[in-house]
């Protein structure tokens, strides 16, 4: 899956969000935080999605022998 950092912009509140699409784990939070920082968007307001509870784990198998 492609990964992207949208930036919403309600005219009408003048709230402004990130959003984080196609990121496992919290690997959304090094992708968005350079962009909360320029806008000047607090932590305190982040809203995780489910993806955010999910990261893949890789494991090297490695095998040995006897000699």
């Amino acid at each position: 899956m492609e990964r992207s950092v949208l930036i919403h912009f309600d005219l009408a509140t003048g709230k402004v969000q990130v959003e984080a699409l196609g990121f496992e784990g919290l690997s959304c939070l090094e992708a968005t935080q350079p962009f909360e920082e320029a806008l000047g968007i607090v932590e305190g307001e982040r809203e995780f999605k489910p993806e955010a509870q999910t990261q893949r784990i890789v494991a090297n198998h490695q095998q040995y022998q006897r000699q």
